[in-house]
């Protein structure tokens, strides 16, 4: 019978109490947006032509913009209040709404979850100056460099969403200003109804190329 080794560690293991820190030293905000110029979009990487129009269909790839995730608790008035001030305006508490304040977008996402769009000047210092004026617990990232922006307008724009999602798109069920996470192609996008014949896309970096390939395909026969 072997003996139990009577070796200590030589080191405290990770169970061993440690003194608590801040959560705020917990983060560090990388100033990616400040230090970064606006350069190319993920469909512009792949594709020469990231916009089309004809009298039935327009589809473009927007400018690159700042995206974040925002998690706070609705019910707790402070934390509310703060993001309001931040972003020009409250956030949208209604189920699958969106709202609009300047040249802010902010998308419901959940009961505590929102994804915030805005101008990419604008979002180059908004994480670190969210950071400290936001207070208890709540969760601020930065997805800019994980997602993409694609609007698809015109007569026919329905049409082509009802090749690509088994969301109910008709205007008395996708009233404008809806907003939808779902499954889109053999993939996955959020919808938000913008203007009368207007929508916007918000695609996953990983998934760009092969929405856009998608996208011009469901819209040939309106193209022209």
């Amino acid at each position: 019978m072997v003996e139990p080794s009577k070796r200590r560690f030589a080191r405290p293991c990770s169970l061993t109490p440690k003194e608590r820190v801040k959560m705020s030293e917990l983060f560090s905000v990388v100033p990616q947006h400040s230090e970064t110029v606006q350069g190319i979009t993920p469909i512009q990487s792949r594709h020469a032509n990231t916009a089309f129009s004809s009298d039935r269909i327009g589809l473009r790839e927007l400018p690159l913009c700042g995206q974040f995730n925002l998690r706070i608790k609705p019910d707790n008035a402070e934390q509310m209040a703060i993001a309001a001030s931040m972003l020009g305006g409250d956030l949208p508490t209604q189920v699958l709404t969106s709202v609009v304040h300047g040249d802010v977008r902010i998308n419901w996402v959940a009961p505590d979850d929102w994804l915030v769009i805005m101008p990419w000047d604008q979002a180059r210092t908004f994480e670190a100056d969210y950071r400290a004026k936001q207070v208890g617990h709540y969760s601020i990232v930065d997805i800019s460099g994980g997602q993409t922006l694609v609007e698809l307008s015109g007569p026919a724009a329905r049409a082509v969403l009802k090749k690509s999602t088994p969301v109910d798109v008709h205007p008395d069920a996708f009233a404008i200003g809806k907003t939808v996470g779902t499954a889109f192609a053999k993939s996955a996008a959020s919808i938000t109804r913008t203007d009368s014949d207007c929508y916007l896309l918000v695609i996953r970096r990983s998934f760009a190329d092969y929405l856009w390939d998608w996208l011009l395909d469901a819209s040939a026969e309106f193209r022209g």
